[in-house]
């Protein structure tokens, strides 16, 4: 691992965004009256809404791409296997205003980026009947990895548009999270206020978490740069009066160069929803729904390594021989030569072993209409609501939809705000076990200026769609 200078540190998570993906519950398919438990994530209570008895996830993998950091010029997202891409260089005329498979940067004072995929595996749900009362009870499995960066203060605009660095900066606090993690999770809905002329669902997950890999980076206070030129030219930057954290676990093997699979962490996580229906009892089909849900409520704990760096002694992070040119085996090696250069001693800047990562709690509000036969429009609104210290952060969104729903087929059309300023446009088709969709789904098959974001969601369940509400109460014997 190549580490050259304290700011590399800070801007790590940066990097990594460019390399990563975005995932979440495709947010059109959830509407499905027939999605049953792969909605779960989304809306514990919407399994009870499922009017099959029982349903079967086999898997799902949502992944996508969101950030304002970087781009790749004039490219689709199935054209980039085959694309070789060269980094923008303003020195020497790289650019992606002007030529095609560039990856160029944005160069705003602020960079947001999002990272993440969620693998759902084996996961089932079932109707049932406890004590009278109707119940859907399922069991579901994710597998999840997610980094987060808002607002990071872009100090490297500089550079990428070949810039003169100023004398003086203060780059702003940062507090920036990854987490790849495995979720074991217990779902239950049922209907509540029974002698309402509406129907109320409440539903909630609870879940067991398992930590694999972690890494928590802040910037606690102003980190000041000081940039230096000399009588040729060359400038060299230097820190000073820095409060930086960072916190890492992980399974890989720097030495081995392979990824040993054990868990590094624990803890516990929560969802809540309550959903509000206009519906007949003998009808599949809905009038109404509003629904409102607290996703994501908990935390993991890891056991790994914490290091603190506090001070004011300067810090050179170029020319410097003690990262210039020099590889580093492992994180932890990086870390003892940084502690060496602010303490001057290895063994100082580790103050504990253990750090925690909160989940990326959020609020989804939605409401879904039906304006004819099977046929129903959506809006869905999701809001990050951050709790605990070192949390993940998801991506704000707000989603209109129109979808068809029926038994054995179902399709649908978005249109999505990402954190309130970027429109993107999505579908879905479930066809039988099959389903297939998009948040966002141009930068799939379309060439784009500024390829910056892209997302595909797929899975494979079984559930009885060759079955209906009429034709299983024609099979009911009845004393007629």
């Amino acid at each position: 691992m190549n580490a050259k200078n304290l700011i590399k540190i800070v801007v790590i998570a940066n990097i990594l965004c460019f390399a990563g993906y975005k995932g979440q519950q495709n947010i059109v398919f959830s509407n499905d009256l027939f999605s049953g438990i792969s909605s779960v994530a989304s809306s514990p209570s919407h399994t009870f809404l499922n009017p099959n008895p029982w349903d079967v996830q086999l898997f799902s993998e949502d992944i996508s791409v969101f950030n304002d950091h970087a781009y790749i010029s004039q490219q689709r997202l199935l054209g980039l296997p085959n694309a070789t891409i060269e980094t923008a260089n303003p020195k020497i005329g790289i650019l992606g205003t002007s030529q095609a498979n560039v990856l160029d940067f944005y160069n705003k004072d602020f960079s947001t980026a999002f990272v993440s995929s969620e693998v759902m595996g084996p996961s089932f749900s079932i109707k049932t009947r406890i004590n009278e009362k109707a119940f859907n009870i399922g069991l579901f499995t994710r597998l999840r990895t997610q980094v987060s960066v808002v607002a990071f203060d872009n100090y490297l605009r500089f550079q990428n548009q070949n810039i003169d660095r100023p004398a003086e900066y203060f780059l702003k606090p940062i507090n920036t999270s990854f987490m790849n993690w495995g979720e074991v999770g217990l779902n239950v809905s049922t209907q509540i206020f029974e002698q309402s002329d509406y129907k109320w669902h409440i539903g909630f997950n609870l879940k067991y978490e398992a930590g694999f890999d972690a890494y928590n980076l802040q910037n606690l206070d102003d980190l000041k740069l000081i940039n230096e030129v000399d009588v040729d030219g060359k400038s060299k930057v230097s820190a000073e009066e820095y409060n930086i954290q960072a916190s890492y676990a992980t399974n890989y093997n720097f030495q081995q160069k392979k990824y040993n699979f054990k868990q590094q962490g624990k803890g516990f996580g929560i969802d809540f929803g309550l959903s509000f229906i206009n519906q007949n009892d003998d009808e599949e089909a809905y009038d109404f729904i509003m629904s409102l849900n607290l996703l994501d409520v908990g935390y993991v704990n890891f056991d790994g390594a914490n290091h603190r760096f506090i001070g004011n002694k300067i810090i050179d992070l170029e020319q410097n021989p003690a990262f210039e040119n020099k590889k580093f085996d492992d994180p932890e090696e990086f870390l003892r030569t940084l502690s060496q250069e602010v303490y001057g001693n290895p063994n100082t800047s580790k103050v504990s072993t253990g750090f925690r990562i909160g989940l990326p709690t959020s609020l989804h509000f939605s409401l879904s209409k039906n304006i004819s036969k099977n046929k129903y429009v959506s809006l869905n609104w999701i809001q990050r609501t951050p709790i605990f210290e070192n949390t993940l952060q998801r991506i704000n969104a707000i989603t209109a939809s129109y979808s068809v729903q029926k038994n054995a087929i179902g399709y649908g059309f978005s249109t999505s705000l990402y954190e309130y300023r970027n429109l993107q446009f999505g579908a879905y088709l479930r066809l039988g076990p099959l389903i297939l969709g998009s948040d966002n789904l141009f930068p799939m098959f379309f060439k784009h200026k500024q390829l910056h974001s892209a997302n595909f969601f797929i899975g494979l369940k079984l559930y009885p769609f060759w079955d209906n509400v009429f034709k299983r109460h024609r099979r009911q014997k009845c004393n007629c």
